[in-house]
Order: C-alpha cells, then structure tokens, then sequence
C-alpha cells in the first residue's frame, strides 16, 4: 500500500470516505488458514490508522532523495498536519484532512499477499514486530514494516517494487502516542455516494471500489485493504497530444493518459505501472465507452 501514513500525510493524498468493501468476520474465506498471533498483527495494523493518534519526526528516503517531516495525526478530530522540515526555515504546518478508511480484514489480505510475522529491532525506543507482505501477483509492491509493538502503527517500512527494487523507505526517529481512540465507522451506503460519470468495466483482482465522485473532476477511489489508488478524469487540454506518461516518485505513482475523446486520466496511488495501465483501458463512460 502506499502506506496509509504516507499517503495521508507525505504525498498529501485527496480525503476520500472508505467504505466497507465487505464483512471480514462473515466472509472469511475456508482455505483462510492463519495463527490467532498473525490474526491479530494485522487487525491491529489495519485498524491503527483510525484509531491512533500521535506526534513525530520522521525521515524519507527514495530515489537518492531524503527529506524529514514532523507530522501530528489526531484521527478523533481530524487536526493533522505536516512540516517539511527541509523545504524552509521556521516552515509553517500544513493542514491535511483526515483519511478513514475501513479494512477487509487479514484473510483477504492473505488472497493478495503472502505474510509473514517476525520480532522486529527497536524504532525510536520503541519495541517492534517485523510485519512482510509479499505480493501474489505483479499488481502490487513489497512491504516490510516495523510495527509499534503496543499501537501497531508502522515506523519504519520499506516499499518495493514486485522484482525487489527498493522504492522507498522511512523511519520515525522519535514519536509520541496519544491515547487510543474508539475506531470510528467510515462506511457509508451506495445511496450517499455521488456516482462519477464514469465506471470501470473490471477491476484487477483484489482491488474494491471505496468512493467516487464528481468533484472538483470525476474520480473514482479503489483499495486492496493496503493499496490505495485514485483515478481523476478530465478535460484534456487542447495543446497535449493523445498518448501516456508516468512519474515515480518513491512508491508513488503518477500515470496520466490522453484518450481521443479529449479526456484525461490520471492514476494516482502505489502501483506498479501495469496496473495502473489496467485501470485507464477499463475506464468507460456510462451509457457509452471510454
């Protein structure tokens, strides 16, 4: 995934309102066999990004590139915020809204990735759980992270590519938890999400649609329950010719696309470029095709 604290507060990803995909308790798959301490990690993890709070400084590294940010997420009101610490002296805070989101649970997360559990080395004073997900196919990356042993928030990972290209990495060097809140409910019903004018006609495995909209451009938001892309269409402008173009900045990727009928498309999220390819070619008007 583009890990859910760097893609809410690093890169500055949009705030979207996830929706329950599906019932993990209800639906577990029969072949879902794994350990009641695994079982655990993983809800923990899972769960950490909307119920934890905490103040902290930490570094980024991809591409030769290193940058520090102090970052402060309080999921209960929604107050967080980002410093660059290199960009500027005396930088000022940067507001960033919050970004629920509600899991499918461990055992489809093991459909997709093969994980592994192991002790970890202390983070910021911290103990740690060493936590590996390994992708199934070559639609996802790498992770391993290092998670809080207590609030199971990851402070320190390492994204990679499906070939063992390391992408990206960070690490806290220090933080402060503030207490844990109740989880709030981020699922909301298909009648309260306004349709985007557009629609996917398959999906790549695993992934689920969690929103859609139409503002401030059609966009549609998609997640494996660790992978977050967005998908933005809109008018394409006159002076840039039909024909794709990506950037990757660590593991985030940018892949825009020109169709024909004047429109843009822009995939945004931490992917490798094959499925961000997929998700542009399944993108179809309503009532017509793409």
């Amino acid at each position: 995934m583009k890990l859910w604290i760097l893609a809410l507060l690093v890169w500055g990803a949009s705030s979207t309102l996830a929706r329950a995909a599906d019932h993990p308790d209800q639906q577990k798959p029969p072949s879902c066999v794994m350990s009641e301490t695994m079982t655990q990690a993983v809800r923990g993890f899972l769960a950490a990004s909307s119920s934890v709070g905490y103040r902290g400084t930490m570094l980024v590294e991809y591409g030769g590139d290193r940058e520090f940010i102090a970052v402060h997420v309080d999921p209960v009101s929604g107050g967080n915020e980002l410093t660059r610490l290199n960009r500027a002296v005396g930088a000022t805070p940067r507001p960033v809204a919050s970004l629920p989101r509600v899991s499918p649970g461990p055992c489809h997360l093991a459909r997709y990735y093969g994980l592994a559990i192991e002790p970890g080395s202390a983070v910021a004073g911290r103990a740690t759980y060493r936590l590996s997900a390994r992708p199934r196919d070559t639609l996802r990356l790498a992770y391993v992270m290092d998670l809080d042993a207590e609030f199971h928030v990851p402070l320190r990972v390492l994204a990679a590519s499906p070939e063992g290209q390391i992408l990206e990495r960070y690490e806290f060097a220090d933080i402060v938890f503030s207490a844990k809140a109740a989880p709030a409910s981020a699922s909301v019903s298909d009648d309260e999400l306004a349709a985007s004018k557009y629609v996917l006609a398959a999906l790549p495995p695993g992934f689920t649609i969690v929103n859609q909209g139409r503002q401030p451009v059609d966009f549609i938001v998609l997640s494996d329950g660790l992978a977050n892309v967005s998908i933005f269409v809109e008018n394409q402008p006159d002076a840039l010719p039909s024909g794709e173009g990506f950037t990757l900045r660590g593991s985030s990727l940018t892949y825009t696309r020109g169709f024909a009928q004047q429109k843009l498309v822009t995939v945004l999220g931490e992917v490798p470029i094959t499925t961000a390819r997929l998700l542009a070619e399944a993108l179809r008007q309503r009532g017509g095709t793409q």
